[in-house]
């Protein structure tokens, strides 16, 4: 399909409002309607799933990577194939609410309340930790349009330091990474149009007859592009006599081609005949097509 290059700035987007939310990992041996339940829908999330709170000015950066291994050959100086060595998803965000939730994830330990004195509350940083498998989401939105990353089984690999300063807020910079769940490391949903072109703008449907010139029997073909894709065709022809030039039902195919062939009947009346195509309501001139008369057999 021939396209032309453009822009189109209300494919363009932010992300203006979002949220974290983290719950324990769903695990295999979970009873039927207990443990976490992945979301998946927009709808908003409630328990095991909890808000993380404000998260500092830079936001949520998600990078998915994946590193591969070249496969060369003794007969080629470039790479045969390629083959995945390694994929990973990292999740990384700066909270700025000093909470339990917070602390507890980037500590990676849990708060004990003194049994001694009350209100007073206790963190142990032990030297071998317990790793904790957590649920992660990622909504964001702008406007109407909303996008949420799923990621089943997440740990956090990495923490940032904590600077306590007389005018700047504490931070809690984590950096988690998704694990492998059922074979995956995640999943998108949102509910934008990104069937939407978006930076390119199609040209015209156009169509076109393969000849010009038919003789009483004959046929031509039609063919077309540009159309709506994988919708069905309607070929009008208009001339001296009705139904006697007809043109085969079709639909466009995946990339909005069509072609129909064209038959002339023995006894289409001699003329000119106009054929049209028109496909979802988008409509091109595909010509003039002049029938003429069979020539009598000779004797």
């Amino acid at each position: 399909m021939a396209v032309s290059q453009t822009g189109n700035p209300q494919k363009i987007r932010f992300a203006p409002h979002g949220s974290v939310y983290i719950a324990p990992a769903p695990r295999a041996n979970d009873a039927p309607g207990t443990g976490t339940v992945l979301p998946t829908t927009l709808d908003a999330l409630g328990p095991p799933y909890r808000n993380m709170g404000f998260v500092d000015e830079g936001g949520v950066t998600i990078t998915p990577e994946v590193s591969t291994d070249q496969v060369k050959g003794w007969q080629s100086s470039t790479a045969l194939l390629y083959v995945v060595k390694e994929s990973s998803l990292k999740i990384k965000a700066t909270f700025l609410e000093t909470t339990r939730l917070t602390t507890e994830l980037f500590y990676g330990t849990e708060w004990v309340e003194s049994k001694d004195t009350p209100g007073l509350f206790r963190l142990d940083l032990k030297s071998t930790p317990e790793l904790q498998e957590i649920s992660l989401v990622v909504d964001w939105s702008q406007g109407k349009v909303k996008s949420r990353l799923v990621v089943a089984r997440a740990m956090v690999a990495d923490r940032g330091a904590i600077q306590l300063q007389r005018a700047e807020a504490g931070k809690y910079e984590l950096t988690i990474d998704a694990m492998d769940f059922n074979g995956g490391l995640g999943y998108v949903i949102t509910n934008d149009d990104l069937d939407d072109a978006g930076a390119r703008i199609q040209d015209p449907a156009a169509a076109r007859l393969s000849g010009n010139t038919v003789v009483q029997g004959g046929s031509v073909v039609l063919t077309g592009e540009n159309f709506a894709p994988s919708k069905p065709a309607t070929v009008t022809i208009t001339g001296p006599s009705q139904g006697k030039v007809t043109a085969a039902q079709v639909s466009t195919d995946t990339r909005g081609n069509v072609s129909s062939t064209i038959s002339v009947a023995e006894d289409a009346a001699p003329g000119v005949y106009v054929v049209k195509a028109s496909v979802a309501g988008t409509e091109a001139q595909a010509g003039s097509l002049t029938v003429t008369a069979k020539e009598p057999p000779k004797n």
